[in-house]
């Protein structure tokens, strides 16, 4: 089907057969598995919504370009984009958190902006994603209020796009995921910015609601994800890799951020 002429998803469709659905009020989470290769037509989503690639992964497409979606990833999909996902990998599960139009105005929340969707350093996963999806495994009569919170501070945790910042903080943001594996002083990153210290110092968490320690640890966190996905690496090894001073660093930084412990997290 021409990208011109994609297909509207309506609410709790995806590609791909859902494993596990489950409804909370306005939020619809879900598992999906897609076959080796498959390629879906173009669409779209009607509702916004998050995904957390379990496994495998494919490559998606838009009109202005392309990206590869590896496991461990997570995602956000405005509604309206047209996108495309081909050569799904084998085994390929897929986590989805969807949003009624309806949860926004019972909450007087804004939609996530669209350019949410095309940032290279966001990081979904870290801001509530793996708890959430935590929550749909457990799925006891507490995980309804659970999920309603947590989608709440998710949904805040992103930029609104009706909202001001100063250049500088793109800027830190670029220079904190590009230089995750080489720890910088507050001193040199002042002067990679050109701006005073005290001006991060007081501002940062203004703006990221944390400080720069906790997310440079988010960030590091985001990496383990994904080679845990992999199961290429020891949890030890992993450790190393995403500079934890040691596995017992690692294991209590990843429970704290994501609610799982990452033997727990390579196991779903």
């Amino acid at each position: 089907m021409a990208m011109h002429d994609p297909v509207r998803y309506e609410s709790g469709t995806y590609v791909g057969p859902k494993i596990k659905e489950r409804s909370f009020s306005h939020i619809i989470t879900s598992e999906t598995a897609i076959p080796e290769n498959f390629s879906s037509e173009w669409h779209y989503h009607a509702n916004p919504h998050f995904s957390h690639i379990l496994s495998g992964g494919s490559k998606e497409v838009r009109k202005d370009g392309s990206s590869l979606q590896p496991a461990g990833t997570g995602l956000y999909y405005y509604p309206g984009i047209a996108h495309q996902n081909i050569g799904y990998r084998p085994g390929t599960r897929i986590f989805n958190i969807e949003f009624e139009l309806s949860f926004f105005e019972q909450y007087g929340l804004s939609i996530p902006a669209e350019s949410l969707m095309f940032e290279n350093n966001t990081s979904c996963n870290t801001r509530g994603l793996i708890r959430i999806m935590k929550e749909h495994y457990i799925n006891d009569p507490e995980s309804s209020i659970a999920i309603d919170q947590l989608c709440i501070n998710l949904v805040q945790s992103a930029l609104p796009a009706n909202k001001q910042y100063p250049e500088w903080t793109k800027k830190i943001r670029t220079v904190l995921h590009d230089n995750w594996n080489a720890p910088m002083t507050l001193t040199e990153l002042a002067e990679v910015l050109d701006l005073h210290p005290v001006t991060i110092s007081r501002y940062f968490s203004t703006y990221f609601n944390c400080n720069l320690g906790e997310y440079i640890r988010r960030i590091k966190t985001e990496h383990a994800l994904a080679l845990i996905r992999t199961n290429q690496h020891s949890l030890t090894e992993i450790a190393y890799l995403c500079g934890f001073t040691d596995q017992a660093h690692f294991t209590r930084t990843f429970r704290h951020i994501t609610g799982l412990l990452p033997k727990e997290y390579r196991s779903l």
